[in-house]
């Protein structure tokens, strides 16, 4: 019998065109559900040219970031888990199905939070996993290759529903900022108060000693606890001097209407440093 190996390459290739035709799109971003009916939806579409198995999952999880800033999934808080989980009273309709070319599936959610629970914001992550439906193989002659792969494309997104009285706040403990390398970095902890996370963005401002704007950056961010809020600059080319960084964390975000946002005053903080 004859083995014929695949190149490293084309194994690539290969993968790489199996997830674009598996991939689906998934609109909102976020699913807030009204905070009377706790009743909510989203859109699931298929622009590949094959079609694509879907199904749904929930699980318990939040953003959150590591002493140096960077940002993770903690799936482990278990404590928050209690208190906070949308999972044992959310229900998705339909949770399996299939979407030919150029379809698109509404999923309708509801979270049905007994009127005993504490106020606040409750959620999930929900994790929309989908692949390409394939043929079977046929019969393969002797000394020919056939290759068979399904590749499962997984998108996580957030589900977040209000209950009862709701309130988000922001307290920056500290800001610090370094330059090592051509690089300036600014670590912002910042902690979340009331009984709900704070979700919106965060602007930071670069100001020369004279007060003249010299860079900035905005983002999107959430704050489900404590965060250490990471920003870089690349600082290589800018004159030696002293310098200062105002970060404003704000209730705004491009990709989530006002409407589902917990308002909140903007809150700011300010450190210096200098470039030798």
């Amino acid at each position: 019998m004859k083995i014929r190996l695949l190149t490293l390459p084309f194994v690539l290739l290969l993968l790489f065109a199996v997830s674009v035709q598996a991939q689906v799109t998934i609109s909102p971003t976020a699913v807030f559900l009204d905070k009377n009916s706790k009743v909510g939806s989203f859109y699931v579409s298929n622009p590949s040219n094959s079609a694509v198995e879907v199904r749904l999952g929930f699980e318990f999880a939040y953003p959150a970031t590591d002493e140096d800033g960077r940002v993770f999934l903690n799936y482990e808080d278990e404590e928050a888990e209690e208190k906070f989980s949308l999972v044992p009273h959310l229900r998705a309709f339909p949770t399996t199905f299939v979407l030919q070319p150029g379809e698109r599936q509404t999923v309708r959610l509801v979270g049905r939070i007994p009127q005993s629970s504490d106020p606040g914001m409750y959620w999930t992550r929900m994790r929309v996993s989908s692949n390409q439906l394939t043929p079977p193989i046929g019969e393969v002659a002797e000394g020919q290759v056939a290759a068979q792969v399904s590749f499962q494309i997984d998108q996580v997104t957030a589900v977040l529903v209000q209950h009862g009285d709701a309130r988000t706040g922001l307290d920056i403990h500290s800001s610090q900022a370094s330059v090592e390398d051509g690089r300036l970095v600014i670590l912002t902890n910042v902690e979340r108060t009331g009984n709900s996370p704070f979700i919106g963005s965060v602007e930071t401002r670069v100001l020369n000693s004279s007060g003249e704007q010299i860079d900035s950056r905005r983002s999107s961010t959430s704050v489900y606890f404590q965060n250490n809020q990471r920003v870089e600059f690349d600082v290589s080319n800018w004159p030696a001097g002293e310098y200062t960084v105002e970060t404003t964390f704000e209730s705004q975000r491009n990709d989530i209407s006002s409407q589902n946002l917990l308002q909140i005053s903007e809150v700011s903080e300010r450190t210096t440093f200098s470039i030798e």
